[in-house]
Protein backbone atom coordinates (compact mmCIF):
# COMPACT_ATOMS: atom_id res chain seq x y z
CA UNK A 1 0.00 0.00 0.00
CA UNK A 2 0.91 3.55 -0.38
CA UNK A 3 -0.48 7.31 -0.42
CA UNK A 4 -1.26 8.16 -3.78
CA UNK A 5 -1.60 12.00 -4.74
CA UNK A 6 -3.74 13.30 -7.66
CA UNK A 7 -5.56 16.40 -8.88
CA UNK A 8 -8.90 16.82 -8.73
CA UNK A 9 -10.90 19.75 -10.65
CA UNK A 10 -13.92 21.68 -9.37
CA UNK A 11 -15.42 24.71 -10.16
CA UNK A 12 -12.35 25.61 -11.93
CA UNK A 13 -10.17 24.97 -9.19
CA UNK A 14 -7.46 22.58 -8.66
CA UNK A 15 -7.38 20.54 -5.13
CA UNK A 16 -5.17 17.70 -4.09
CA UNK A 17 -6.71 14.54 -3.03
CA UNK A 18 -4.91 12.14 -1.31
CA UNK A 19 -6.19 8.32 -1.27
CA UNK A 20 -4.17 5.48 -0.15
CA UNK A 21 -3.78 2.64 -2.94
CA UNK A 22 -3.08 -0.64 -3.17
CA UNK A 23 -1.11 -2.62 -6.14
CA UNK A 24 -2.52 -5.62 -7.83
CA UNK A 25 -1.63 -7.09 -10.75
CA UNK A 26 -3.97 -7.82 -13.50
CA UNK A 27 -5.52 -11.42 -14.47
CA UNK A 28 -4.09 -11.91 -17.62
CA UNK A 29 -1.49 -9.00 -18.48
CA UNK A 30 0.26 -9.17 -15.67
CA UNK A 31 0.31 -5.52 -15.77
CA UNK A 32 0.09 -3.70 -12.23
CA UNK A 33 -2.83 -1.87 -11.23
CA UNK A 34 -4.04 0.47 -8.69
CA UNK A 35 -7.38 0.15 -6.24
CA UNK A 36 -8.37 3.13 -4.79
CA UNK A 37 -8.66 2.00 -1.18
CA UNK A 38 -9.41 5.10 1.23
CA UNK A 39 -9.61 9.15 0.88
CA UNK A 40 -7.26 10.88 3.48
CA UNK A 41 -7.75 14.00 2.09
CA UNK A 42 -9.86 15.11 5.21
CA UNK A 43 -6.88 14.37 7.55
CA UNK A 44 -4.37 17.29 8.29
CA UNK A 45 -1.32 17.22 5.78
CA UNK A 46 1.40 15.79 9.26
CA UNK A 47 -0.89 13.06 10.02
CA UNK A 48 -0.55 12.48 5.72
CA UNK A 49 2.83 12.58 5.41
CA UNK A 50 3.74 10.21 8.70
CA UNK A 51 1.22 7.69 6.64
CA UNK A 52 3.52 7.85 3.36
CA UNK A 53 6.84 7.53 5.36
CA UNK A 54 5.44 4.69 7.16
CA UNK A 55 4.51 2.81 3.91
CA UNK A 56 7.70 4.26 1.84
CA UNK A 57 9.95 3.75 5.23
CA UNK A 58 8.89 0.56 7.02
CA UNK A 59 7.92 1.51 10.28
CA UNK A 60 5.51 -0.32 12.51
CA UNK A 61 2.45 2.03 11.44
CA UNK A 62 1.22 1.40 14.99
CA UNK A 63 3.56 4.08 16.03
CA UNK A 64 1.73 6.87 14.64
CA UNK A 65 -1.94 5.66 15.95
CA UNK A 66 -3.41 4.88 12.45
CA UNK A 67 -5.10 2.36 11.15
CA UNK A 68 -6.47 0.72 7.90
CA UNK A 69 -8.54 -1.96 8.28
CA UNK A 70 -10.10 -3.99 5.18
CA UNK A 71 -13.61 -5.48 6.86
CA UNK A 72 -16.99 -6.82 5.38
CA UNK A 73 -18.16 -7.57 1.62
CA UNK A 74 -21.53 -6.49 0.53
CA UNK A 75 -23.61 -7.34 -2.70
CA UNK A 76 -23.15 -3.92 -4.96
CA UNK A 77 -23.19 -3.72 -8.51
CA UNK A 78 -26.21 -6.13 -9.34
CA UNK A 79 -27.78 -3.82 -6.80
CA UNK A 80 -26.32 0.06 -8.52
CA UNK A 81 -27.57 -1.45 -12.02
CA UNK A 82 -30.78 -0.89 -10.43
CA UNK A 83 -30.17 1.88 -8.50
CA UNK A 84 -28.68 3.64 -11.73
CA UNK A 85 -32.19 2.49 -13.43
CA UNK A 86 -34.10 3.54 -10.57
CA UNK A 87 -32.62 7.52 -10.75
CA UNK A 88 -32.57 7.42 -14.76
CA UNK A 89 -36.36 6.45 -14.70
CA UNK A 90 -37.11 9.65 -12.36
CA UNK A 91 -39.10 6.59 -9.97
CA UNK A 92 -38.62 9.35 -7.24
CA UNK A 93 -39.90 11.30 -9.47
CA UNK A 94 -43.58 9.36 -9.71
CA UNK A 95 -43.58 8.53 -6.11
CA UNK A 96 -43.46 12.26 -4.99
CA UNK A 97 -46.98 11.64 -3.04
CA UNK A 98 -44.42 9.53 -0.67
CA UNK A 99 -42.16 11.05 1.82
CA UNK A 100 -38.07 10.27 0.70
CA UNK A 101 -37.77 7.86 3.54
CA UNK A 102 -40.86 6.02 1.55
CA UNK A 103 -39.36 6.23 -1.14
CA UNK A 104 -36.55 4.59 -0.15
CA UNK A 105 -38.33 1.25 1.16
CA UNK A 106 -40.35 1.07 -2.08
CA UNK A 107 -36.77 1.16 -3.79
CA UNK A 108 -35.85 -1.30 -1.14
CA UNK A 109 -38.97 -3.78 -2.20
CA UNK A 110 -38.52 -3.42 -5.61
CA UNK A 111 -34.62 -4.04 -5.30
CA UNK A 112 -35.02 -7.07 -2.87
CA UNK A 113 -38.31 -8.60 -5.76
CA UNK A 114 -35.41 -8.55 -8.76
CA UNK A 115 -32.30 -9.51 -6.90
CA UNK A 116 -33.76 -11.99 -4.29
CA UNK A 117 -38.08 -11.98 -4.00
CA UNK A 118 -39.48 -12.97 -0.06
CA UNK A 119 -41.55 -11.94 1.92
CA UNK A 120 -41.46 -8.12 3.89
CA UNK A 121 -40.24 -9.82 7.09
CA UNK A 122 -37.39 -11.50 4.48
CA UNK A 123 -36.02 -8.35 3.73
CA UNK A 124 -34.12 -7.90 6.94
CA UNK A 125 -31.98 -11.10 6.41
CA UNK A 126 -32.11 -11.80 2.62
CA UNK A 127 -30.26 -7.77 2.38
CA UNK A 128 -28.18 -7.82 5.21
CA UNK A 129 -25.25 -8.52 3.10
CA UNK A 130 -26.28 -6.31 1.27
CA UNK A 131 -24.27 -2.05 0.69
CA UNK A 132 -27.97 -0.71 1.21
CA UNK A 133 -28.37 -2.71 4.61
CA UNK A 134 -24.78 -1.00 5.65
CA UNK A 135 -25.33 2.60 4.99
CA UNK A 136 -29.72 3.17 5.38
CA UNK A 137 -31.07 3.55 8.19
CA UNK A 138 -32.52 0.08 10.17
CA UNK A 139 -36.05 1.60 9.92
CA UNK A 140 -35.96 1.08 5.95
CA UNK A 141 -35.69 -2.98 7.00
CA UNK A 142 -37.96 -2.81 9.55
CA UNK A 143 -41.12 -4.66 8.49
CA UNK A 144 -43.82 -2.85 10.32
CA UNK A 145 -42.14 0.41 8.03
CA UNK A 146 -42.59 -1.48 4.94
CA UNK A 147 -45.87 -2.53 5.50
CA UNK A 148 -47.35 1.57 6.47
CA UNK A 149 -44.96 2.68 3.09
CA UNK A 150 -47.34 -0.44 1.22
CA UNK A 151 -50.64 1.27 2.60
CA UNK A 152 -48.98 4.60 1.02
CA UNK A 153 -48.45 2.80 -2.18
CA UNK A 154 -51.92 1.54 -2.45
CA UNK A 155 -53.04 5.31 -1.70
CA UNK A 156 -50.81 6.74 -4.57
CA UNK A 157 -51.53 3.96 -6.87
CA UNK A 158 -52.53 5.11 -9.99
CA UNK A 159 -51.28 9.11 -9.32
CA UNK A 160 -47.96 7.04 -9.30
CA UNK A 161 -49.01 5.53 -12.92
CA UNK A 162 -49.75 8.76 -14.32
CA UNK A 163 -46.60 10.30 -13.07
CA UNK A 164 -44.88 7.08 -14.96
CA UNK A 165 -47.14 7.80 -18.02
CA UNK A 166 -46.65 11.50 -18.11
CA UNK A 167 -42.28 10.60 -18.49
CA UNK A 168 -42.97 8.23 -20.90
CA UNK A 169 -44.74 10.39 -23.81
CA UNK A 170 -45.31 8.21 -27.05
CA UNK A 171 -46.30 9.65 -30.28
CA UNK A 172 -50.11 9.00 -30.83
CA UNK A 173 -51.08 6.98 -32.24
CA UNK A 174 -50.33 5.21 -28.54
CA UNK A 175 -50.01 1.15 -29.36
CA UNK A 176 -52.04 -0.34 -25.90
CA UNK A 177 -51.59 -4.26 -25.78
CA UNK A 178 -54.18 -5.09 -23.18
CA UNK A 179 -54.24 -8.70 -21.42
CA UNK A 180 -55.00 -10.39 -17.94
CA UNK A 181 -53.75 -13.35 -16.26
CA UNK A 182 -54.62 -14.53 -12.40
CA UNK A 183 -52.61 -15.73 -9.52
CA UNK A 184 -53.51 -17.26 -6.78
CA UNK A 185 -53.70 -17.92 -3.03
CA UNK A 186 -52.92 -21.18 -0.67
CA UNK A 187 -55.65 -20.09 1.62
CA UNK A 188 -59.02 -19.00 1.60
CA UNK A 189 -59.23 -15.64 3.89
CA UNK A 190 -57.21 -13.24 1.29
CA UNK A 191 -59.76 -10.15 0.92
CA UNK A 192 -60.71 -10.27 -3.08
CA UNK A 193 -59.87 -13.54 -3.39
CA UNK A 194 -62.28 -15.90 -5.44
CA UNK A 195 -62.87 -19.15 -7.52
CA UNK A 196 -62.47 -17.89 -11.04
CA UNK A 197 -61.02 -18.76 -14.40
CA UNK A 198 -57.27 -19.40 -13.67
CA UNK A 199 -54.36 -19.00 -16.21
CA UNK A 200 -52.76 -20.87 -14.04
CA UNK A 201 -54.44 -24.24 -14.15
CA UNK A 202 -55.35 -23.99 -10.19
CA UNK A 203 -58.92 -24.09 -10.22
CA UNK A 204 -59.18 -25.77 -6.62
CA UNK A 205 -57.51 -22.40 -5.53
CA UNK A 206 -58.92 -19.00 -5.03
CA UNK A 207 -57.25 -15.98 -7.18
CA UNK A 208 -57.20 -12.07 -7.66
CA UNK A 209 -57.14 -11.02 -11.37
CA UNK A 210 -54.32 -8.98 -12.81
CA UNK A 211 -55.08 -6.71 -15.77
CA UNK A 212 -51.90 -5.00 -17.43
CA UNK A 213 -51.68 -2.30 -20.40
CA UNK A 214 -48.15 -2.19 -21.92
CA UNK A 215 -46.55 0.19 -24.93
CA UNK A 216 -46.23 -1.07 -28.01
CA UNK A 217 -42.08 -1.57 -26.68
CA UNK A 218 -43.38 -3.89 -23.81
CA UNK A 219 -43.14 -1.42 -21.35
CA UNK A 220 -45.96 -1.69 -18.54
CA UNK A 221 -48.24 1.70 -18.48
CA UNK A 222 -51.29 0.96 -16.38
CA UNK A 223 -51.70 -2.05 -13.91
CA UNK A 224 -55.34 -3.22 -12.03
CA UNK A 225 -56.27 -5.51 -9.26
CA UNK A 226 -59.57 -7.29 -9.69
CA UNK A 227 -61.43 -9.70 -7.43
CA UNK A 228 -60.52 -13.65 -8.21
CA UNK A 229 -64.01 -14.01 -10.64
CA UNK A 230 -63.47 -11.16 -12.88
CA UNK A 231 -63.81 -12.65 -16.64
CA UNK A 232 -61.32 -10.71 -19.06
CA UNK A 233 -64.53 -9.22 -21.23
CA UNK A 234 -66.16 -7.27 -18.32
CA UNK A 235 -62.39 -5.38 -18.10
CA UNK A 236 -62.38 -3.46 -20.93
CA UNK A 237 -64.53 -0.90 -20.54
CA UNK A 238 -63.30 0.27 -17.14
CA UNK A 239 -59.65 -0.08 -18.89
CA UNK A 240 -60.47 2.00 -21.88
CA UNK A 241 -62.16 4.60 -19.38
CA UNK A 242 -58.85 4.54 -17.25
CA UNK A 243 -56.72 5.53 -20.07
CA UNK A 244 -58.38 8.00 -21.61
CA UNK A 245 -59.58 10.19 -18.79
CA UNK A 246 -56.89 9.52 -16.50
CA UNK A 247 -54.21 8.92 -18.65
CA UNK A 248 -54.84 11.70 -21.18
CA UNK A 249 -54.29 9.56 -24.13
CA UNK A 250 -56.86 10.50 -26.73
CA UNK A 251 -55.67 8.91 -29.71
CA UNK A 252 -54.69 4.65 -29.50
CA UNK A 253 -54.69 1.43 -30.78
CA UNK A 254 -56.22 -1.09 -28.51
CA UNK A 255 -54.90 -4.41 -29.24
CA UNK A 256 -56.43 -7.64 -27.33
CA UNK A 257 -57.06 -11.24 -27.65
CA UNK A 258 -60.33 -13.71 -28.27
CA UNK A 259 -61.04 -13.05 -24.33
CA UNK A 260 -61.82 -9.45 -24.96
CA UNK A 261 -63.86 -9.26 -27.72
CA UNK A 262 -67.70 -8.67 -27.05
CA UNK A 263 -69.83 -6.26 -29.56
CA UNK A 264 -70.35 -3.93 -26.87
CA UNK A 265 -66.02 -3.65 -25.91
CA UNK A 266 -65.90 -2.70 -29.55
CA UNK A 267 -68.63 -0.20 -28.96
CA UNK A 268 -67.06 1.08 -25.86
CA UNK A 269 -63.03 1.33 -27.94
CA UNK A 270 -64.39 3.13 -30.93
CA UNK A 271 -67.06 5.25 -29.00
CA UNK A 272 -63.49 6.68 -27.24
CA UNK A 273 -61.98 7.85 -30.21
CA UNK A 274 -59.69 4.50 -30.13
CA UNK A 275 -58.74 2.20 -33.28
CA UNK A 276 -58.62 -1.26 -32.80
CA UNK A 277 -56.86 -4.89 -33.76
CA UNK A 278 -58.32 -7.76 -31.88
CA UNK A 279 -58.99 -11.82 -32.82
CA UNK A 280 -62.59 -12.44 -32.44
CA UNK A 281 -63.68 -15.38 -30.71
CA UNK A 282 -63.26 -18.81 -32.78
CA UNK A 283 -67.02 -19.47 -33.70
CA UNK A 284 -67.20 -16.01 -35.40
CA UNK A 285 -63.58 -17.22 -36.99
CA UNK A 286 -65.28 -20.18 -37.93
CA UNK A 287 -68.31 -18.39 -39.41
CA UNK A 288 -66.72 -15.59 -41.21
CA UNK A 289 -64.45 -18.30 -43.06
CA UNK A 290 -67.44 -20.77 -43.61
CA UNK A 291 -68.92 -17.24 -45.94
CA UNK A 292 -65.74 -17.52 -47.93
CA UNK A 293 -65.53 -20.07 -50.97
CA UNK A 294 -63.06 -23.10 -51.16
CA UNK A 295 -60.77 -21.52 -53.32
CA UNK A 296 -60.86 -17.90 -51.32
CA UNK A 297 -59.71 -20.19 -48.02
CA UNK A 298 -57.05 -21.75 -50.66
CA UNK A 299 -55.84 -18.03 -51.21
CA UNK A 300 -55.33 -17.74 -47.45
CA UNK A 301 -53.16 -20.68 -47.58
CA UNK A 302 -50.95 -19.25 -49.91
CA UNK A 303 -50.82 -15.90 -47.99
CA UNK A 304 -53.09 -13.72 -46.61
CA UNK A 305 -57.21 -12.15 -47.52
CA UNK A 306 -58.38 -9.93 -46.12
CA UNK A 307 -62.73 -8.70 -46.87
CA UNK A 308 -65.00 -6.62 -45.44
CA UNK A 309 -68.48 -7.87 -43.78
CA UNK A 310 -70.94 -5.05 -42.50
CA UNK A 311 -68.80 -3.02 -42.66
CA UNK A 312 -65.89 -4.68 -40.18
CA UNK A 313 -62.50 -5.38 -41.55
CA UNK A 314 -61.69 -8.99 -41.36
CA UNK A 315 -57.84 -10.44 -42.25
CA UNK A 316 -57.33 -14.05 -42.90
CA UNK A 317 -53.88 -15.36 -42.12
CA UNK A 318 -52.26 -18.99 -42.14
CA UNK A 319 -50.21 -20.53 -40.03
CA UNK A 320 -48.25 -23.74 -40.66
CA UNK A 321 -47.27 -24.43 -36.87
CA UNK A 322 -51.00 -23.58 -36.01
CA UNK A 323 -52.30 -26.07 -39.15
CA UNK A 324 -49.82 -28.73 -37.25
CA UNK A 325 -51.69 -27.89 -33.93
CA UNK A 326 -54.93 -28.40 -35.12
CA UNK A 327 -54.23 -30.96 -37.07
CA UNK A 328 -52.97 -33.52 -33.89
CA UNK A 329 -55.09 -31.92 -31.61
CA UNK A 330 -58.00 -33.30 -33.82
CA UNK A 331 -57.23 -36.65 -34.41
CA UNK A 332 -55.60 -37.10 -30.77
CA UNK A 333 -58.72 -36.10 -29.97
CA UNK A 334 -61.25 -38.10 -32.03
CA UNK A 335 -59.28 -41.03 -30.78
CA UNK A 336 -59.57 -40.12 -27.23
CA UNK A 337 -63.31 -39.58 -27.60
CA UNK A 338 -63.72 -42.86 -29.90
CA UNK A 339 -62.30 -45.09 -26.67
CA UNK A 340 -64.11 -43.26 -23.92
CA UNK A 341 -67.55 -43.47 -25.71
CA UNK A 342 -66.43 -46.91 -26.52
CA UNK A 343 -66.95 -47.59 -22.63
CA UNK A 344 -69.43 -45.41 -21.70
CA UNK A 345 -71.48 -47.26 -24.37
CA UNK A 346 -70.76 -50.47 -22.81
CA UNK A 347 -71.62 -48.87 -19.37
CA UNK A 348 -75.05 -47.71 -20.72
CA UNK A 349 -76.14 -51.08 -22.28
CA UNK A 350 -75.15 -52.86 -19.64
CA UNK A 351 -76.63 -51.35 -16.32
CA UNK A 352 -79.01 -48.72 -15.23
CA UNK A 353 -76.70 -45.85 -14.55
CA UNK A 354 -77.97 -43.11 -16.58
CA UNK A 355 -81.26 -41.34 -17.41
CA UNK A 356 -81.66 -39.94 -21.44
CA UNK A 357 -80.76 -36.62 -20.42
CA UNK A 358 -77.82 -37.31 -18.19
CA UNK A 359 -76.08 -39.52 -20.57
CA UNK A 360 -76.71 -36.68 -23.55
CA UNK A 361 -74.87 -34.31 -21.22
CA UNK A 362 -72.09 -36.81 -20.32
CA UNK A 363 -71.79 -37.60 -24.38
CA UNK A 364 -71.21 -34.02 -24.79
CA UNK A 365 -69.03 -33.60 -21.69
CA UNK A 366 -66.69 -36.25 -23.43
CA UNK A 367 -66.34 -34.56 -26.62
CA UNK A 368 -65.64 -30.78 -25.15
CA UNK A 369 -63.46 -32.57 -23.13
CA UNK A 370 -61.49 -33.85 -26.10
CA UNK A 371 -61.86 -30.64 -28.03
CA UNK A 372 -64.10 -32.85 -30.46
CA UNK A 373 -67.65 -31.11 -30.15
CA UNK A 374 -69.40 -30.58 -33.35
CA UNK A 375 -66.67 -33.49 -35.00
CA UNK A 376 -69.22 -36.37 -34.06
CA UNK A 377 -72.53 -37.37 -34.14
CA UNK A 378 -74.41 -38.92 -31.19
CA UNK A 379 -77.75 -41.06 -31.17
CA UNK A 380 -79.11 -42.43 -27.86
CA UNK A 381 -82.00 -44.75 -28.01
CA UNK A 382 -83.93 -46.82 -25.37
CA UNK A 383 -83.30 -50.28 -24.90
CA UNK A 384 -86.20 -50.76 -22.86
CA UNK A 385 -89.46 -48.33 -23.17
CA UNK A 386 -89.47 -45.32 -21.01
CA UNK A 387 -91.64 -42.68 -20.63
CA UNK A 388 -89.37 -40.16 -18.76
CA UNK A 389 -86.10 -38.70 -19.87
CA UNK A 390 -84.86 -38.11 -16.18
CA UNK A 391 -85.51 -42.21 -15.49
CA UNK A 392 -82.92 -44.19 -15.72
CA UNK A 393 -82.76 -46.91 -18.10
CA UNK A 394 -80.61 -49.18 -20.45
CA UNK A 395 -79.71 -47.25 -23.52
CA UNK A 396 -78.13 -47.79 -26.78
CA UNK A 397 -75.04 -45.51 -27.92
CA UNK A 398 -74.00 -44.84 -31.04
CA UNK A 399 -71.62 -42.33 -32.42
CA UNK A 400 -70.24 -41.69 -35.73
CA UNK A 401 -67.69 -39.24 -37.28
CA UNK A 402 -69.19 -36.54 -38.69
CA UNK A 403 -67.45 -36.06 -42.23
CA UNK A 404 -68.85 -32.98 -43.75
CA UNK A 405 -67.98 -30.71 -40.40
CA UNK A 406 -64.46 -32.99 -40.28
CA UNK A 407 -63.55 -32.15 -43.80
CA UNK A 408 -64.60 -28.52 -43.22
CA UNK A 409 -62.45 -27.99 -40.17
CA UNK A 410 -59.96 -29.81 -42.09
CA UNK A 411 -60.59 -27.16 -45.05
CA UNK A 412 -59.34 -24.22 -42.16
CA UNK A 413 -56.46 -25.78 -40.20
CA UNK A 414 -53.82 -23.08 -39.76
CA UNK A 415 -56.22 -20.16 -40.64
CA UNK A 416 -56.69 -17.49 -38.17
CA UNK A 417 -58.69 -13.96 -38.28
CA UNK A 418 -57.99 -10.82 -37.11
CA UNK A 419 -60.74 -7.92 -37.10
CA UNK A 420 -59.72 -4.43 -37.14
CA UNK A 421 -60.67 -0.46 -37.38
CA UNK A 422 -57.55 0.65 -39.00
CA UNK A 423 -57.81 1.28 -42.86
CA UNK A 424 -55.93 -0.87 -45.08
CA UNK A 425 -54.06 1.67 -46.66
CA UNK A 426 -52.27 3.07 -43.46
CA UNK A 427 -51.98 -0.62 -41.88
CA UNK A 428 -51.80 -3.19 -44.04
CA UNK A 429 -52.20 -7.23 -43.30
CA UNK A 430 -48.89 -7.63 -42.99
CA UNK A 431 -48.39 -4.68 -40.51
CA UNK A 432 -51.95 -5.61 -38.92
CA UNK A 433 -50.16 -9.15 -37.86
CA UNK A 434 -46.98 -8.11 -36.55
CA UNK A 435 -49.07 -5.49 -34.14
CA UNK A 436 -51.21 -7.78 -32.84
CA UNK A 437 -48.38 -10.63 -32.55
CA UNK A 438 -46.47 -7.94 -29.92
CA UNK A 439 -49.08 -9.04 -27.61
CA UNK A 440 -46.38 -11.75 -26.58
CA UNK A 441 -44.91 -8.72 -24.71
CA UNK A 442 -47.44 -8.43 -22.19
CA UNK A 443 -47.90 -12.40 -21.95
CA UNK A 444 -43.60 -11.72 -21.29
CA UNK A 445 -44.51 -9.57 -18.71
CA UNK A 446 -46.55 -11.54 -17.07
CA UNK A 447 -43.88 -14.52 -17.23
CA UNK A 448 -41.16 -12.73 -15.94
CA UNK A 449 -43.49 -11.49 -13.07
CA UNK A 450 -44.87 -14.88 -12.50
CA UNK A 451 -41.10 -16.47 -12.45
CA UNK A 452 -37.98 -14.27 -12.09
CA UNK A 453 -39.66 -11.72 -9.61
CA UNK A 454 -41.93 -14.33 -7.95
CA UNK A 455 -45.00 -12.88 -7.51
CA UNK A 456 -46.45 -15.79 -5.54
CA UNK A 457 -46.39 -16.68 -2.42
CA UNK A 458 -48.68 -13.92 -1.53
CA UNK A 459 -47.84 -13.69 1.69
CA UNK A 460 -50.93 -10.93 2.27
CA UNK A 461 -54.64 -10.99 3.25
CA UNK A 462 -55.69 -7.63 2.71
CA UNK A 463 -56.78 -6.53 -0.33
CA UNK A 464 -54.73 -3.01 0.03
CA UNK A 465 -51.61 -4.99 0.90
CA UNK A 466 -52.20 -7.22 -2.00
CA UNK A 467 -52.91 -4.43 -4.59
CA UNK A 468 -49.36 -2.53 -2.78
CA UNK A 469 -47.55 -6.19 -3.30
CA UNK A 470 -49.10 -6.75 -7.19
CA UNK A 471 -47.81 -2.79 -7.59
CA UNK A 472 -44.27 -3.48 -6.58
CA UNK A 473 -43.83 -6.50 -8.83
CA UNK A 474 -45.47 -4.12 -11.80
CA UNK A 475 -43.10 -1.75 -10.75
CA UNK A 476 -39.52 -3.93 -10.86
CA UNK A 477 -41.06 -4.96 -14.00
CA UNK A 478 -40.98 -1.64 -15.09
CA UNK A 479 -37.27 -1.34 -14.26
CA UNK A 480 -36.29 -4.69 -15.56
CA UNK A 481 -38.11 -3.82 -18.89
CA UNK A 482 -36.13 -0.03 -18.83
CA UNK A 483 -32.92 -1.96 -18.39
CA UNK A 484 -33.88 -4.51 -20.96
CA UNK A 485 -34.65 -2.12 -24.03
CA UNK A 486 -30.99 -0.58 -22.93
CA UNK A 487 -29.44 -3.75 -23.37
CA UNK A 488 -30.81 -4.61 -26.13
CA UNK A 489 -29.62 -1.36 -27.70
CA UNK A 490 -26.28 -2.21 -26.77
CA UNK A 491 -26.56 -5.67 -28.24
CA UNK A 492 -26.91 -8.20 -25.06
CA UNK A 493 -29.98 -10.24 -24.97
CA UNK A 494 -29.45 -12.13 -21.70
CA UNK A 495 -32.25 -12.23 -19.74
CA UNK A 496 -32.41 -9.12 -17.48
CA UNK A 497 -33.17 -10.67 -13.69
CA UNK A 498 -30.55 -13.46 -13.78
CA UNK A 499 -28.05 -10.61 -15.22
CA UNK A 500 -28.49 -8.46 -12.30
CA UNK A 501 -28.22 -11.50 -9.72
CA UNK A 502 -24.55 -12.55 -11.81
CA UNK A 503 -23.43 -9.17 -11.47
CA UNK A 504 -23.84 -8.79 -8.06
CA UNK A 505 -20.86 -11.34 -7.66
CA UNK A 506 -18.89 -8.05 -8.12
CA UNK A 507 -19.14 -6.74 -4.50
CA UNK A 508 -18.46 -3.57 -2.34
CA UNK A 509 -15.49 -3.77 0.34
CA UNK A 510 -15.47 -1.18 4.10
CA UNK A 511 -12.31 -0.10 4.40
CA UNK A 512 -12.19 1.35 7.80
CA UNK A 513 -9.68 4.72 8.63
CA UNK A 514 -8.40 5.33 12.23
CA UNK A 515 -6.36 8.17 12.79
CA UNK A 516 -6.18 8.83 16.25
CA UNK A 517 -9.55 10.58 16.86
CA UNK A 518 -10.72 10.56 13.32
CA UNK A 519 -12.39 7.22 11.99
CA UNK A 520 -13.27 7.35 8.40
CA UNK A 521 -15.34 4.37 6.29
CA UNK A 522 -15.72 4.19 2.68
CA UNK A 523 -17.11 1.85 0.16
CA UNK A 524 -14.86 0.55 -2.77
CA UNK A 525 -15.00 -2.27 -5.25
CA UNK A 526 -13.46 -5.63 -4.18
CA UNK A 527 -11.93 -6.35 -7.77
CA UNK A 528 -11.25 -10.31 -7.85
CA UNK A 529 -11.20 -12.77 -10.54
CA UNK A 530 -15.08 -12.84 -11.19
CA UNK A 531 -15.30 -8.85 -10.46
CA UNK A 532 -12.44 -8.28 -13.00
CA UNK A 533 -14.55 -9.93 -15.81
CA UNK A 534 -18.32 -7.99 -14.41
CA UNK A 535 -16.12 -4.64 -14.34
CA UNK A 536 -15.35 -5.46 -17.70
CA UNK A 537 -18.93 -5.94 -19.06
CA UNK A 538 -19.75 -2.59 -17.35
CA UNK A 539 -17.32 -0.60 -19.34
CA UNK A 540 -18.15 -2.25 -22.33
CA UNK A 541 -21.98 -0.57 -21.55
CA UNK A 542 -20.37 2.86 -20.76
CA UNK A 543 -22.23 2.17 -17.01
CA UNK A 544 -18.82 1.81 -15.03
CA UNK A 545 -18.18 5.25 -14.06
CA UNK A 546 -21.90 6.31 -13.41
CA UNK A 547 -22.25 3.27 -11.27
CA UNK A 548 -18.89 4.18 -9.65
CA UNK A 549 -20.44 7.52 -8.98
CA UNK A 550 -24.09 5.95 -7.64
CA UNK A 551 -21.29 4.35 -5.30
CA UNK A 552 -20.00 7.60 -4.14
CA UNK A 553 -23.73 9.35 -3.54
CA UNK A 554 -24.95 6.10 -1.85
CA UNK A 555 -21.54 6.68 0.66
CA UNK A 556 -22.91 9.91 1.66
CA UNK A 557 -26.87 9.09 2.18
Amino acid sequence: MFVKRSWNTKEKKRHMQHHIVQSYRERGTGKTKHKYLINISMLPQHVIDAIDRAFKNGPNIDDLNVDVKIGDTFRGAGLLAIHRMWKKAKIDGALRGLSDPEKKSVELMVIQRILEPGSKLSIKIGMRDTILKKIWSKNRFDEDELYLTMDSLNENFYEIQKALRRQNTHEEPVMLLYDITSTYFEGTKAEGAEYGYSRDKRWDRHQIVIGLVCTGDGLPLALEVWDGSTTDKTTVADRIRVLKEHFKINKAIFVGDAGMYTEANIDEIIKSGFDYIIKPEWHIQKEQLAKQRSFQRELIDRGVVEWTDSGIRYIGYFSEARQYRSKTQRENGLDKAANILKNLSATAARGRYYSWTRLKEKANDILEYCKVKGLVKINIEPIVEVDNPEKRSLFSLKYELDEPAIDFQKSIDGMYIIQTSLASGSYPPEKIEEVYKSLQLVERAFRNIKTFLSIRPIYHYRKRRIRAHVFICFLAYYIVKKLEIELRDNKINQEVVPLLRDWDKLKVVEITLTAGESVKKDFHWSLGEIGEDIKLQFEKLGWWKSLDSYLRSLRKA
